[in-house]
This record gives structure tokens, C-alpha cells and sequence, in this order.
């Protein structure tokens, strides 16, 4: 029996919520688990980790999660010591030792079933084979982890005294993308065991190598474009995947908090209580059971349409709570909305069912005033081009702008917009505001001029929106806004998806006629549109609020009204009547 073991361990702050990260509208980690249920010569998939956001995942997608012990979780386990445990498991579940393992990584979805299929074929061509594993000319490694090609196909240690003495020219390396083995090589005496991180040691093992060029782990967010490209040209897309029909998860799998109380509340937004465990904690405290999105990425309405039917309370992301949506929720009574954007939520379809709607509108603001101060200077100094330039090998030092020497034009002076005028207060730059309802006296503290919107088109050098997404802000720049802006202008929207014509914004970049833009948000994500093509866009993944501090916030403030609601108290962060008269105005 062939057993795919799929391994993934707790995050760290480097990458958090790597191996759930989304990847074409799939958390990552859900590519490999593809793979393996997909192969034709693969029998049974488990999954071993200490990550409970790992967990839920793989449940969802219907795959049997083994149990680590304490002496097996924690960053600084090794993977052979993990492997150890999960073979003994696997051993127990199956009743025999398997023939082999296929061992993949949760951060590695560049991994395909006809890949696994077609190292189980070597594996099964030649019996004396230890192991099969994927290796690239890519080094990621320390020189000592290098392999050469050694007699009869197979692979050994490159800096070896054999290895020197023959000259060998071509170095290859361990890629994390695939290895399979015989579980005795693991659990046979300590000796077998590789030095220096490695799971095989290649001179006491026969070793076949499948040499290949292309992705192996994503280890950096800045290798996720390019992997998701990689992805695109396989097959996948957001709602296929090049295996066929057979679905693509398993049926839902709920999964519930150790005390369950008379109501059950979902959480449906991801990542949640992985920065601070706190809201969970609270949760049981009050004997509350509740459920965490299984899948581990953003919902769409089927699949939340289907987890609904008998919860009380939604905590909830930017998944479309749609009136078909709500029709399912027999017993909903509160949506508590982990953020601030409403346009997701149908407020006269909650209305008319006796819905409550909450929200956080104060948690996000920082982060968001932050970042766009940030992508606002990447855009004027040509940053991420030097970068994406720096790693292609083009030496380029692009000439910009300074941020005192500009006009800012803020369309939106809210929460987000306050916060982000008095940030720009230490730059000095001219600026122009826009809201429907004008704060003279901040204005006036602050410098601002308030104008018409036509104005901040044709008059400002960096225009940076902070609106909600309503009827009457869909579309709100469009081709004939764009064509106003001036030639040397740059946009950023790291508010709503929506606001912007994505389609009209990449011709008017392609034409010239605007310098550049940044988006954060995007009429449907994850994004994959013709803007990740045009060099002076700055692209990001709807991560203006994701900031440590306040993702916790927004998390909190979200249980709490949830709490308040089920304990029959007075809840403070009700949505204002005024939203609820924008869905009916436009």
C-alpha cells in the first residue's frame, strides 16, 4: 500500500498563515492534498501537524489528521523525528507497514498527481530503491546538502571524496517538492539517518533522483505571483482544477470548541485566534460552541449557505452574505462582522429577516492609514519595480518624486482618511479632500482644502480613495475619471474592491496616460486579472488591516459583541441607520 503523508508545522512570524495563505482562492496547503488524492497510485492520505488552522483545513478536504505528541510539536522538531511517529500511526490505521510513504509539504503546491504517480513508477521498476525524490540545480541549501549523479542513475553526496575525484561538474538539490520512501529507512537504526537537515542519507541508500526545473516550497509572499502563474498554466483556476470532476473537497466537516453551550456561533473569516488566542478563550469561557471555517479560505455563498442552517451567530469575513445565503439561516439573529466593509452584506435582507448586523469600523483604520502611507511612497520612488528589477539581474535606479513636492488628493475623510492626512501632516504636501459630509474644523487644522472630486482628478498627483463600496460608489473611477488624472498621477485604492474599474485602470496604465497605481482590493478575490501583468501597479491581497495589533482588535471586538448578543446585553457596535439608507438610495 502507497500512504501520501502530508506534513505541516505551527507558523512562525516570517511567513504567518503560510501554509493556509491563499493560492488562486485555495489555501495553500490544499494543492498538495489535491495531489495525493488524485494519484492513481496513492491508497490512503494522512496529515500530520501541530497547527490547528492546518487541521481544519484538511478536514475539510476529508483527510485524516494523525496526532502529534509533545515531544513532536514546536518549530525546532525535526521532520525525521515527526516522520517517525506518523509512520507508527499510519502502521496502526492501515493494519500492515505500508510499502512506501510519499512524504509532501504543506507549503509545496507546485506538487501534481502525475508526479507522484510517476515516482511510484520508478520506485516500483527497481525493487532495491530506498527512495525517490525530486531535485533541481536550485540551491536554496548549505553547499554540504549538494548532490551529484553517481553510477547506475542514482544520487550521492556532491562534496564526498568519491565526489571530487570524479570531477562532477553539475550540483542538484533536495527541492521539498516530493520524496518517497520505504518507511525502514526511517525507522531502521539511527545510523541511517542523514547530518545537516537532511530526511535521507545518500550514501547508505539507493537514491533515484527526478530531475526537474521549476517551483519547489514557497518559503517568501513574493514568490506567491509567481507560483500562482505556475498553477494557472496547470490547469487550476479559482473554481477548476485539471483533475476532473471528482470535487475538489470533501464534504464539510464542522468542527466544534471543547465546551458546547445552547447556541452556536460560526466563524467564518480566516486566520482567527492564531495572533491571539484570546477570543477563543472567551468563547468557551462562556460555554459557547462555535465553529471555525473548515475550508480556510474565503467561502463562497454554497459553501456558506450550507454550514448556516442552524447557527445563531456569524462572525464573519468578507465572504457575500447574499438574501439566498441568509433564506438558509433559519436560526441567525447576529452577523458580527470582523471588519468594516458592509458591501458583502445584503443589510434589507438581514433587516427583513430580524438579522442584526454588527461591525468594527475602529480596529482596521490604523493599519490601513499606515499602509497607504506606505504603498504612497513605493509608488513615488519606483520601489517594488526596483525590486522585481534587482531580482530579474537588471541594475535600474529609477528617478522619483518626493512627497513634500505633491499634491494629495483624499476622496473619503473618515476613519481611514483622518488617520491618513494627519500622517502626511509631517511631509508637508499640499492637499485636497473630498467627503459628503466635510469636517471644516479638522480641515482647517490640518490644512486641507476641501474641493469637488473633478478638481482632485485633474489637480492631484497621488489620489487615494477611502470610501465605502455602495451603489453609489461601484465604479466610482472609471474611464472618464482616468482620463482627467494627470499623466504623471498614480491611484491607490485600499479601500473597497469595486470603486475602481480594474479593466479601464489597466488600459490607462498600459496607454501611459497615468504613471501608476496601487490596489489592495478588488471586485473579486483572490485577483487574477489583466493588472498582475502591468509593471507600475503595486498589487497586494487585501491585507491593509493586517497588522498584528489590529487583527487582534478586529477579532476581539467582533467575539465580544457576538457574547454580548448571546447574554442578552445591550451591544455597542451595531451598524448606524445610515448604512442601511445608502443600500436603499442607490
Amino acid at each position: 500500500m502507497i500512504v501520501a503523508l502530508v506534513a505541516g508545522q505551527e507558523e512562525d512570524r516570517k511567513f504567518p498563515g503560510r501554509n493556509t495563505f491563499s493560492l488562486l482562492g485555495r489555501p495553500m496547503m490544499s494543492y498538495p492534498i489535491l495531489a495525493a488524492q488524485h494519484a492513481k497510485e496513492v491508497d490512503r492520505t494522512f496529515l500530520t501537524t501541530d497547527s490547528e488552522a492546518i487541521k481544519r483545513v484538511a478536514e475539510g478536504m476529508g483527510v485524516t489528521t494523525l496526532q502529534r505528541g509533545p515531544h513532536t510539536s514546536g518549530p525546532s522538531v525535526h521532520l525525521r523525528e515527526v516522520l517517525r511517529e506518523a509512520i507508527a500511526q499510519v502502521s496502526q490505521a492501515i493494519g500492515e507497514m505500508p510499502e512506501a510513504i510519499v512524504l509532501l509539504l504543506c507549503n509545496a503546491p507546485t506538487v501534481t498527481a502525475g508526479l507522484i504517480d510517476h515516482g511510484v513508477e520508478i520506485f516500483r521498476k527497481d525493487s532495491s530503491l530506498d527512495a525517490v525524490i525530486s531535485v533541481s540545480m536550485h540551491n536554496e541549501f548549505h553547499p554540504r546538502q549538494a548532490l551529484r549523479m553517481a553510477e547506475g542513475g542514482l544520487i550521492r553526496s556532491y562534496l564526498s571524496d568519491e565526489g571530487r575525484q570524479a570531477n562532477t561538474k553539475e550540483a542538484y538539490f533536495p527541492d521539498a517538492l516530493f520524496l518517497l520512501f520505504r518507511p525502514q529507512v526511517l525507522t531502521g537504526p539511527a545510523s541511517t539517518q542523514g547530518e545537516d537537515g537532511r530526511i535521507l542519507d545518500c550514501e547508505n541508500c539507493r537514491v533515484f533522483p527526478l530531475v526537474h526545473e521549476g517551483y519547489g516550497d514557497v518559503d517568501h509572499i513574493w514568490q506567491v505571483p509567481a507560483v500562482e502563474e505556475w498553477l494557472r498554466r496547470q490547469g487550476f483556476s479559482q473554481d477548476e482544477t485539471p483533475y476532473g470532476q471528482r470535487p475538489t473537497t470533501g464534504p464539510v466537516v464542522q468542527v466544534t470548541s471543547k465546551k458546547a453551550g445552547g447556541r452556536r456561533v460560526l466563524v467564518t473569516t480566516v486566520p482567527f485566534g492564531e495572533i491571539d488566542r484570546t477570543p477563543l478563550n472567551l468563547l468557551e469561557e462562556a460555554g459557547i460552541e462555535y465553529i471555525i471555517n473548515p475550508i480556510g479560505r474565503r467561502l463562497r455563498p454554497e459553501e456558506l449557505g450550507d454550514m448556516i442552517g442552524d447557527i445563531d451567530v456569524l462572525i464573519a469575513g468578507t465572504e457575500p452574505i447574499t438574501a439566498e445565503v441568509l433564506a438558509r439561516a433559519k436560526r441567525l439573529r447576529l452577523i458580527s462582522r470582523v471588519g468594516i466593509g458592509l458591501d458583502s452584506v445584503d443589510l434589507q435582507a438581514a433587516r427583513a429577516r430580524g438579522i442584526l448586523v454588527s461591525y468594527t469600523p475602529d480596529a482596521p483604520a490604523p493599519a490601513v492609514a499606515e499602509m497607504t502611507m506606505g504603498v504612497m511612497l513605493s509608488l513615488l520612488r519606483s520601489l517594488a519595480q526596483a525590486d522585481r528589477g534587482m531580482r530579474g539581474g537588471v541594475w535600474h535606479r529609477f528617478l522619483g518624486r518626493r512627497l513634500s513636492d505633491v499634491t494629495v488628493g483624499v476622496i473619503g475623510v473618515g476613519r481611514v482618511g483622518k488617520r491618513l492626512i494627519r500622517h502626511l501632516q509631517g511631509f508637508s504636501p499640499r492637499i485636497l479632500a473630498n467627503d459628503l459630509i466635510p469636517d471644516y474644523e479638522f480641515g482647517i487644522a490640518h490644512h486641507v482644502n476641501w474641493v469637488e472630486k473633478e478638481r482632485i482628478y485633474t489637480e492631484a498627483d497621488i489620489i487615494t480613495l477611502h470610501l465605502p463600496l455602495t451603489p453609489l460608489t461601484h465604479n466610482l473611477i472609471a474611464a472618464r475619471e482616468l482620463s482627467m488624472m494627470k499623466p504623471d498621477a498614480v491611484l491607490i485604492n485600499t479601500a473597497r474592491g469595486g470603486m475602481v474599474h480594474e479593466q479601464d485602470l489597466a488600459q490607462a496604465l498600459k496607454r501611459g496616460t497615468l504613471a501608476g497605481a496601487a490596489l489592495d482590493v478588488f471586485s473579486q478575490e483572490p485577483y487574477a486579472g489583466e493588472l498582475v501583468t502591468i509593471e507600475n501597479c503595486l498589487l497586494t491581497c487585501h491585507m491593509g488591516s493586517m497588522s498584528r495589533d489590529c487583527r487582534t482588535r478586529m477579532e476581539l471586538e467582533a467575539t465580544e459583541e457576538a457574547i454580548r448578543f448571546l447574554q442578552d446585553e445591550p451591544l455597542r457596535l451595531l451598524v448606524p441607520e445610515t448604512e442601511y439608507l445608502l443600500r436603499v438610495s442607490g
